[in-house]
């Protein structure tokens, strides 16, 4: 058990890093968004751990089918972040019946892909790193489960990695797209981490795909302390490259008010959200959000600073927020001077500027004295090859058998 988990450890730093690596370690740049955001976040996220490759992010490819050869070495890359086997040797996963080295390049029906998803729970189960205690499966329309795999598609199920059609089938002798295995290997490795990381001793709140270094964890913390995320569900994954709903933008005010003991005003909330928009907050909705809060709790030291964007004119409802926050030091959008005001914001974005904000209102909360070593661009260089690296063995392990 002890092994297993220091694998699982490594693994999930690996993963963390590398999705660091991949765009979420330079965060006070980030502040424009793009289409990637409006993804499904198991696409979103399994292009980031290496499931799917940004190219294949399309819809032709994406509704494609996918070999069983594919699958298999998707899901070893999968087992190994998750710390299933030492480094990338995959020979542990072939020997279990859990991937198959088969020369057959076919597609894959969607029961045989989830059966080979429940070995692999079986396999997790048996290391000590997840249980299929107290649960229960259910059968499907065309598909009835095997008494052998009874309790990990219990764990499937309940952990939402399996979900049927709505008429209550499995679709068993479909062939699987793309789409659907990124979905379900995303899915089981979510659901996976998540569990071994809820056995691990709380320290502090902590996601699968960020490392408790990254720059951004520290914001997350001062939030957390000031009750922005206290009316949230908050997932196993952080997803800093989400788009913020307008709804968890409406929480975060309430659940900052509210740790403060100060009543909210319901009137201006409806005015901050007042403009048409999808169910996604837009940048303009977070600058009246920030200023709100200024408004509030530093009345008595805002301070008025010219602001300089292309496309804000004074007759716009944001033009007063932009100025304040100016004031405090922080400029909202491009580069090249636009504000892009009706464009979706991240959870990047969003989190970086309440925090800034957060501390210009109230005085910061004393920082720890522990001075953990941020990762410097060579680690996360040498933790790309490392990654590369093992999922080319993966790759040569898994064709050994087609001669």
């Amino acid at each position: 058990m002890k092994k297993a988990n220091s694998y699982f450890l490594a693994g999930a730093i690996l993963a963390a890093m590398v999705i660091a690596a991949a765009g979420g370690n330079l965060i006070k740049s980030v502040f424009a968004s793009n289409s990637f955001g409006r993804l499904p976040r198991e696409l979103r996220l399994g292009s980031e751990l290496g499931i799917i490759m940004p190219e294949q992010l399309k819809a032709k490819a994406l509704n494609g089918r996918i070999s069983s050869a594919a699958f298999s070495e998707k899901l070893a890359l999968v087992m190994m972040l998750l710390g299933a086997t030492e480094a990338a040797d995959s020979k542990e996963l072939l020997q279990n019946g859990i991937i198959k080295g088969s020369s057959r390049s076919g597609s894959i029906s969607r029961a045989n892909a989830l059966e080979t998803l429940a070995r692999a729970s079986m396999f997790l189960a048996t290391k000590g790193l997840i249980s299929h205690e107290n649960a229960k499966a259910s059968n499907y329309r065309d598909y009835r489960i095997a008494d052998k795999y009874a309790g990990a598609f219990a764990w499937l199920q309940t952990k939402y990695v399996v979900r049927g059609y709505p008429d209550g089938s499995l679709g068993k002798n479909k062939n699987l797209t793309l789409r659907e295995a990124v979905f379900f290997l995303h899915r089981f490795y979510e659901a996976a981490s998540a569990e071994m990381m809820g056995r691990r001793p709380a320290e502090k709140l902590s996601f699968i795909d960020l490392p408790l270094n990254h720059p951004i964890m520290q914001a997350i913390e001062n939030l957390t302390q000031a009750g922005a995320f206290d009316k949230i569900i908050l997932r196993p994954s952080f997803d800093g490259d989400s788009f913020v709903s307008a709804a968890d933008l409406t929480e975060m005010l309430n659940g900052i008010f509210a740790r403060a003991g100060k009543d909210i005003d319901e009137i201006r909330i409806k005015s901050i959200f007042s403009e048409p928009a999808d169910s996604f907050g837009r940048r303009q909705h977070l600058a009246l959000a920030l200023e709100y809060i200024l408004d509030i709790f530093a009345k008595d030291r805002l301070a008025a600073e010219k602001i300089r964007y292309q496309d804000v004119s004074i007759e716009q409802p944001e033009y007063e927020s932009l100025v304040k926050l100016a004031g405090c030091g922080l400029k909202l959008g491009y580069g090249d001077g636009r504000f892009a005001g009706s464009e979706s914001v991240t959870w990047y974005e969003t989190v970086r500027l309440f925090d800034e904000v957060l501390k210009y209102a109230t005085v910061p909360a004393p920082s720890s004295d522990t001075k953990d070593r941020l990762a410097v661009k060579s680690d996360l260089e040498a933790l790309k090859a490392l990654l590369r690296a093992k999922k080319d063995k993966i790759h040569q392990i898994l064709t050994q058998n087609k001669k």
